[in-house]
């Protein structure tokens, strides 16, 4: 069973010296926009990350799979609570017909709630997505996705350990599209509800451990709906110059077994389980 692309993360290949002339690039255009428009280049932000990820199957394997996925978010702080934010992807396949593709760019806007009390602290998003790939216009026939998204943190240091904290995270997509079936006579999914939860934990200043579990359910335009889980593991490192490293595991698929009532939830398997490295760059 293939798992999802969703739940790749990302390894950055690039070299610092590329990394920094890419944000002097940008932050030069960003100044030009500054001077013209009245927008404050200390608002901008710039986050670049690369992953590469590989399941557990042999490297001879037929059904071996490896993926690299680079992202970049752009964001705009509007004000010390809220921010915009554009976000591309690109996934190349490593192995079979090694292909590239572009993901369909999304336009977000979140808000930070800040501290709700001592112990809790809330945020909030919603997105838009552009349907440029090839795979949203002629194979789904997508027009737009719009996604709602809500979290709530709990600082468990007090109550339980030190440098624990929890996080709970609900959201809602929907999706429109022109046709209701894709080129292949498939259902395209008009709605997807999830829930995640997920605990970090600070070992020390620079390296932290989180562990993180989803549950996501997909409606069809009939009805008809498709249970997916996600689960991963990951080790993070606080690198200098802004640079970020982590490492991990993660498996997700189908919720169900094939007949449909019993679960096909675990934490490792063979054909979903992958491991991954990424990198990251924030400016």
């Amino acid at each position: 069973m293939k798992r999802s692309t969703s739940t790749l993360l990302i390894l950055l290949m690039t070299s610092p010296t590329v990394l920094a002339n890419t944000v002097s690039a940008t932050g030069t255009s960003v100044q030009s926009l500054d001077n013209s428009a009245g927008l404050s280049l200390e608002n901008v932000g710039i986050s670049l990350s690369n992953t590469f990820a590989t399941d557990v199957k042999a490297p001879d394997a037929a059904e071996k799979n490896m993926s690299n996925t680079t992202a970049m978010v752009i964001g705009y702080k509007l004000s010390r609570d809220m921010k915009l934010s554009l976000t591309t992807i690109f996934d190349k396949d490593l192995k079979n017909d090694r292909e590239g593709y572009i993901r369909d760019p999304k336009i977000g806007l979140s808000k930070s709630f800040g501290k709700l009390n001592k112990f809790f602290s809330a945020a909030a998003s919603t997105s838009v997505k552009i349907p440029l790939s090839k795979a949203s216009r002629v194979t789904t026939s997508l027009q737009t996705a719009i996604s709602l998204a809500g979290s709530i943190s709990y600082d468990a240091s007090e109550h339980v350990t030190k440098g624990l904290s929890l996080s709970y995270s609900p959201a809602v997509i929907t999706n429109f599209h022109e046709y209701r079936v894709t080129t292949g006579g498939s259902s395209n999914t008009q709605y997807t509800l999830s829930n995640s939860l997920s605990a970090a934990y600070s070992i020390t200043d620079k390296i932290s451990a989180s562990v993180s579990g989803s549950y996501y359910r997909n409606f069809d335009y009939t009805g008809h709906t498709k249970d997916y889980f996600g689960i991963e593991e990951t080790l993070s490192f606080a690198l200098p110059q802004n640079f970020g490293l982590r490492v991990g595991h993660s498996t997700g698929g189908s919720a169900l077994a094939v007949n449909g009532r019993e679960s096909n939830v675990s934490l490792f398997d063979k054909d979903l389980s992958s491991y991954f490295l990424n990198i990251s760059f924030s400016y």
